[in-house]
């Protein structure tokens, strides 16, 4: 019945998360200074002379290694895609675009957040790796070392939305059709709905199969605001940096899929503990006795919706109730990421319900 329950509830963390959740990735300072050197041929067995510690780094737009050009070290793209027609001597690494190889790779290959496509012509001496994309292996081409997928969502989702922070003004981002306003007020009113409803199906589902854990978190909350308060604010600032440092550091990136996965499902649990709160500390007030802890639950979700609801109905018409909605739905965000911040802190603090704080 254990495994029942964490395979049920893993399940559906990864089916919302690419819904409710989007974070953004700081742009890398400095500059990189980018060497290629032409050589005749791509032939693995040529004298190359290889310098590992000359990397080659792209943020914001392509890199291309054509036929015939070598680079003798690592080659990183940042948002941007990356294709190696001709020799790399090091590890190729893609974050946030696609990965294209018909040449010769004397590392790793690895894409994150994108997909990768293999030439029958492409030669990787080492690991080829997708997290968060598909790998499309034409035949005859040449991978020595082993091949991983791993299927993620919301990196699809996520990276796009972060990049845009790094280079707004790309060139070559899509260009999106003319929608009138009143249908995108109302298109975007529809799937605040969903999202609202899909996080009470969760809240109700973590309450049915953990509601001693939600308990245990509940009263860290209640009984320790200010260090659940610090823990969670901790919690999410070193979630993107942390995230960044494992993708650098190459070694770390399998670690990358179970950190977001570890703090989507503490903030889930979180945000259903703190909503699980409110709801219990009104019902002392009001002397509501013997309540159901789903309608406890419940009665806390709407205290901290209600304002981004009443912005999302109240800007539909548009106009001057456009402005007054953008107010309202300004005020609902801050007030729905403090509770989901505390929540998560509840969450560290006793380590995921497992424990009573302090204990």
């Amino acid at each position: 019945m254990k495994n029942f329950k964490v395979i049920i509830v893993t399940g559906l963390l990864m089916l919302v998360s690419s819904l409710v959740f989007s974070a953004t990735i700081p742009p890398i300072p400095g500059k990189v200074k980018v060497i290629v050197k032409k050589i005749d041929s791509i032939v693995p067995d040529s004298t190359i002379e290889i310098d590992d510690d000359n990397e080659t780094v792209r943020i914001g737009e392509d890199l291309t290694v054509v036929s015939g050009d070598t680079i003798p070290g690592d080659a990183v793209v940042i948002n941007g895609n990356l294709d190696v027609l001709g020799f790399v001597g090091g590890d190729v690494v893609c974050i946030g675009g696609e990965l294209h190889i018909s040449g010769y790779v004397n590392g790793d290959a690895t894409v994150i957040g994108g997909n990768a496509e293999i030439e029958s012509t492409a030669v990787i001496d080492g690991d080829l790796a997708s997290i968060g994309g598909r790998i499309s292996r034409a035949k005859g081409s040449k991978i020595k070392g082993e091949t991983t997928s791993v299927s993620l969502p919301i990196l699809r989702s996520l990276l796009p939305f972060a990049f845009k922070f790094i280079n707004p003004h790309k060139v070559g981002i899509p260009y999106h059709p003319y929608v009138h306003p009143v249908a995108k007020r109302s298109i975007g009113f529809g799937v605040y709905l969903i999202k609202v409803v899909a996080l009470i199906v969760f809240i109700f589902l973590i309450i049915l199969f953990f509601k001693s854990g939600v308990e245990r978190v509940s009263d860290a909350i209640e009984n320790n605001f200010w260090k659940s308060v610090l823990a969670g604010f901790i919690g999410v600032l070193i979630i993107v940096p942390l995230t960044v440092l494992l993708a650098v550091l190459i070694i770390g990136i399998p670690l990358i899929p179970l950190l977001w996965i570890a703090t989507i499902a503490g903030m889930i649990f979180g945000f259903t503990s703190i909503a699980y709160t409110i709801g219990r500390v009104a019902s002392r007030k009001k002397s509501w006795n013997d309540r159901s802890p789903y309608i406890l639950a419940l009665i806390g979700f709407l205290v901290i919706e209600i304002i981004a609801f009443l912005g999302h109905l109240v800007a539909l018409p548009g106009g001057a109730f456009a402005g007054i909605g953008g107010i309202l739905k300004g005020l609902g965000f801050i007030i729905s990421y403090l509770a989901w911040m505390i929540g998560l802190g509840g969450v560290i603090l006793t380590r995921f319900g497992a424990k009573k704080f302090g204990e």
